[in-house]
């Protein structure tokens, strides 16, 4: 499977943000893809789109540095990140399929442990106004003091994202952020994937279906095993 995106050739010679060129995986002996090319600057969102099994979530893995690529290269402002990765894994916030909510904490505590633990912003606390902010984003404010457990995996959902509203990262890999929710909390995850890129962040994220986000801002890529290409 490859995917192919080219850059603006009106852009000016400053090294885009992200840019990847080449890029396989394997599992054993089978080619999950392979040629996996694109490239995404400040304020872009990347969706990518493509059945199960397709690789979304693999690509996204070795994007984040959990897997070893068979081939291909990422750089990250113009750095490989293998030979920079401390730097790379500074720079991004990844959320997978599994929320990493403890259930133990409550919702606000699991704020503060997450931006405790990667403490790649500024500063390693967060003040409660910022902490508030976060969860009213994600209409979570109201039960800040719960205990995550007693949430639906709908709002557990939200915690992990508003996480990435303390982290201030830039690059943000998102792996079916919207899945199995409602249309609000769809629409509430989608704002602030809108205010990301706003602030000149990059957003790459798998789904199933399209998420809205501003389209001025967006690509939209399909991902299969017969090939992958820009719609």
């Amino acid at each position: 499977m490859s995917m192919h995106a080219c850059g603006d050739p009106d852009r000016d010679s400053a090294p885009l943000m992200l840019s990847v060129s080449g890029l396989a995986f394997c599992r054993g002996s089978e080619t999950v893809f392979s040629e996996v090319s694109f490239e995404a600057d400040a304020g872009q969102v990347l969706q990518i789109h493509g059945p199960n099994g397709s690789g979304k979530t693999t690509l996204l893995r070795v994007l984040a540095g959990l897997l070893r690529p068979a081939a291909g290269t990422i750089r990250w402002r113009g750095a490989d990140t293998r030979k920079r990765a401390a730097d790379w894994r500074r720079s991004l916030a990844y959320v997978g399929h599994a929320n990493a909510v403890s259930r133990d904490l409550s919702v606000v505590e699991n704020l503060r442990f997450a931006a405790r633990l990667g403490a790649a912003a500024d500063c390693d606390t967060t003040d409660a106004h910022s902490e508030h902010r976060a969860l009213g984003r994600l209409g979570l404010a109201a039960c800040e003091h719960r205990l995550a457990g007693a949430l639906s995996q709908g709002q557990q959902r939200r915690i992990a994202i508003a996480r990435l509203l303390l982290e201030h990262k830039p690059l943000w890999l998102l792996d079916e952020p919207a899945a199995a929710l409602d249309a609000e909390s769809a629409r509430l995850i989608a704002a602030c994937v809108a205010e990301h890129v706003e602030r000149g962040g990059i957003a790459v994220m798998t789904t199933h279906r399209p998420i809205d986000t501003a389209s001025d801002a967006t690509r939209y890529f399909c991902f299969e095993r017969t090939g992958s290409c820009l719609i």
